[in-house]
């Protein structure tokens, strides 16, 4: 197989903005796509310099010289796959649509590296895909390889090729991109990998959740001395446990396990809407007298879209409680690039919701701000006050 002249990174997503950063930092010519605008564009280590992360770029609308979609994709042999997913009930459509368009441009002896988590199986029907949008073999014409990358990192959480005779130079594209991983797989191997990764992360923290959720005193609930785990955390992997969810086989046991792990996750809402309810009572706040605001800074350009949906699914819940419901990030003033949150001026009760431990960053801000009337509960398991 030649060797590429350049790489393409089909999605402007966080992960994708960094594997092209690590790219054009050693001098490698890098195009960077984005998915949704279907443009390209040449960047380097300079243009990139400007830009912090691909939200940042996107928002900036920069002019920056762009090239035909196709040209992009059939001009580059080695490609990365970062698109932003952002359907919860089509996910796997989602993929299967946008991998379908980048097939039908991909040239001979194309290296595709897909850094979006899966579940069990999709990988070789993702495989089928291209072969049958291309019209090119996978044993002679095109190597597939499987990079799932940990959220807003490039360190991948499994490793797999579909062709063992180009695992050197795999690996070498792998390293230019700073992708980190542990072990290089059969793709078969990587997904299970995966879903021993994804299962044993997630079933001390809902295990955990759980035994929380049955213990309706909130003193009674600290004596357990459970680690904390945010909302950030429990969804931040999410998508990769609907992935398996609707791939293993009825009966499988490890089936019972993700489809367990997922109840868990999407049960928090509900607890974490009750524990509210609870304390707004406690606190004596009536909900017209009441101002509330969600502190959870997320990602948007995440490969991954759960964290947007279950933080879109939230404000709609609170606001079946008290209407006035607000996102901090709203209310925020960057100058000189520091970062400052302020609350309105108001006569009503203001309770401040943390949805993770980095968002406490927000509070510092505020600090000498803070008023009577002014709460805080943070979205965690255990509901701390």
């Amino acid at each position: 197989m030649e060797k590429a002249k350049s790489v393409l990174v089909y999605g402007l997503s966080t992960e994708g903005y960094m594997i092209a950063s690590s790219l054009a930092s050693k001098s490698i010519s890098t195009v960077l796509l984005d998915e949704k605008l279907h443009v390209a564009t040449e960047v380097n280590k300079q243009i990139l310099s400007n830009y912090s992360s691909a939200q940042e770029l996107i928002d900036a609308e920069s002019l920056l010289s762009i090239k035909p979609e196709k040209n992009a994709i059939s001009e580059n042999l080695i490609i990365f796959f970062t698109p932003k997913i952002r359907e919860t009930d089509d996910y796997k459509k989602q993929i299967f649509s946008t991998l379908d368009e980048l097939s039908k441009n991909i040239s001979k002896d194309t290296m595709i590296f897909n850094c979006v988590p899966v579940g069990h199986g999709t990988n070789f029907e993702m495989i089928e895909i291209i072969e049958r949008s291309s019209g090119l073999s996978s044993e002679t014409d095109f190597s597939y390889s499987y990079l799932p990358l940990n959220p807003q990192t490039t360190k991948a959480i499994s490793f797999g090729i579909n062709n063992p005779d180009n695992k050197k130079i795999t690996q070498t594209y792998a390293k230019n991109a700073n992708i980190t991983y542990d072990n290089v797989l059969d793709i078969d191997l990587s997904e299970l990998l995966h879903l021993q990764k994804i299962s044993l992360l997630y079933s001390p923290i809902i295990s955990e959740a759980e035994s929380l959720k049955k213990i309706n005193n909130y003193a009674n609930r600290m004596l357990l001395q459970n680690p904390i785990h945010y909302v950030d955390d429990i969804s931040n992997q999410l998508t990769d446990v609907r992935s398996f969810s609707t791939t293993l086989e009825s009966g499988d046991p490890s089936l019972y396990i993700i489809s367990g792990i997922l109840r868990g996750i999407e049960s928090y809402i509900r607890f974490f809407i009750d524990q509210l309810k609870l304390f707004m009572k406690e606190n004596s706040l009536k909900a017209s007298r009441t101002e509330i605001y969600l502190c959870w800074s997320i990602d948007k350009s995440e490969i991954r879209g759960d964290k947007s949906y279950i933080h879109n699914r939230m404000i709609d819940k609170i606001s079946d409680i008290v209407g006035n419901v607000n996102d901090i990030n709203d209310y925020k003033i960057t100058k000189n690039n520091k970062t400052t949150f302020y609350l309105p001026a108001t006569e009503k009760k203001q309770l401040l919701i943390l949805g993770s431990l980095n968002d406490e960053k927000i509070l510092k801000t505020l600090k000498g701000k803070l008023k009577d009337n002014i709460f805080l509960i943070h979205a965690n398991t255990i509901c701390t006050r």
